[in-house]
């Protein structure tokens, strides 16, 4: 009877980890908008690793690059059509639709930098406005996350040192969004091209300067053989971020503990790229140095002129647009409580920052 008691009780434990394990695993196909060698895709890749380990197994998903199923611009569509389960990009692909796809996804937002600018949507009721921009406005079947990645970026990269705005006058300046339409009001002769093309371009003079992102990833593309005067920030982009998405019949077949450990894998995986990146981003722009990359900071006169133009701008897309107008309400109320607190309260950075390592600072002001 003592044995009999023992194998039922082994049963009973067991049983349940046999059934689960044995449970045919649950299989979503995915793709991104980047190539596999981006910060961006690499935050995809390590979402789905993060969601198969913390499933134990019941959910994998493929993250397939940029073009292995549909065009890098479709993605979004092929989303929300079920072409994807899953899909990964940034407002910018889909800018045209609608111009809140801006404060959405990038801009100078009030002096917010990325971890406020992600805070927004999970603390600032940002979210709510995400999933009310998807459903009634893009009307698009999905389910999104904010994916802030890939910030600061640089102003980009000029064969002539950069002094002024005078300077950027009449130079003919690879850049595109808000970036393209604010330069171009300053005078700049903008152009927007896809990235693979920047660096042929600046050889055959087509261009004279050119933004992308930052060290690490314009070191990939090999904009430091084309030019070497490299000019940061960029006021266009301090914050910058993606959409990780689920298609909408896909999202309501998951069981709701699967539901959470997406939106908690997310932001996990986001977390602890940006942590590497920085680091690789670092590393990169010392690499840049060695190789002869003459870098600058950015004048002060001309993130001046880019924000008071860009204010101009905003306020006619607010005035066409009632949901922008919403979004940048939303998110000016979160900035006016935010900012100045981390401005009163937050120790400088660059006051200890300079007392240990002044001397190493590797950008130069004129």
């Amino acid at each position: 009877m003592l044995a009999a008691v023992t194998l039922g009780f082994v049963t009973a434990l067991t049983g349940p980890v046999q059934a689960q394990t044995a449970e045919k695993p649950l299989v979503l196909k995915g793709q991104s908008t980047h190539p596999a060698s981006s910060n961006f895709h690499l935050i995809f890749k390590l979402w789905a690793e993060t969601v198969e380990k913390m499933t134990a197994g019941r959910l994998k998903i493929e993250t397939l690059p940029a073009g292995a199923i549909v065009p890098p611009f479709e993605v979004f569509d092929a989303t929300s059509k079920n072409v994807l389960d899953v899909g990964m990009g940034p407002f910018g692909y889909i800018l045209g639709r609608n111009t809140a796809t801006i404060p959405m996804s990038h801009g100078p937002l009030y002096g917010m930098d990325g971890s406020d600018y992600w805070a927004w949507y999970y603390d600032g009721g940002g979210m709510k406005l995400l999933d009310e921009f998807y459903r009634d406005v893009l009307k698009l079947n999905v389910v999104g996350f904010p994916i802030p990645t890939d910030y600061p970026q640089g102003m980009g990269w000029f064969k002539k040192e950069i002094n002024s705005l005078a300077d950027l006058k009449g130079l003919k300046y690879r850049i595109y969004g808000i970036g393209a339409e604010t330069y171009g009001r300053l005078g700049v002769s903008v152009v927007t091209i896809p990235g693979g093309e920047i660096v042929p371009a600046m050889e055959r003079g087509v261009i004279e300067g050119a933004e992308w992102i930052n060290c690490e990833e314009d070191k990939k593309l090999g904009l430091h053989q084309v030019a070497k005067h490299y000019y940061t920030p960029g006021m266009h982009e301090p914050v910058t971020g993606g959409q990780l998405m689920i298609n909408g019949d896909v999202w309501k077949k998951l069981t709701p503990d699967l539901q959470e450990i997406i939106k908690v894998a997310s932001v996990y995986a986001t977390t602890t790229r940006n942590f590497a990146f920085n680091r690789e981003t670092a590393h990169a722009c010392q690499e840049l140095i060695k190789a002869g990359v003459q870098m600058h900071r950015t004048p002060d006169e001309v993130l001046k002129n880019f924000l008071d133009e860009w204010e101009k701008i905003q306020a006619e897309h607010a005035a066409k647009n009632p949901f922008y107008k919403k979004v940048i309400d939303s998110q000016k109320a979160y900035a006016e409580q935010i900012v100045p607190f981390k401005l009163s309260w937050f120790p400088p950075y660059n006051f200890a920052g300079e007392y240990y390592w002044k001397n190493k600072i590797y950008l130069t002001k004129k």
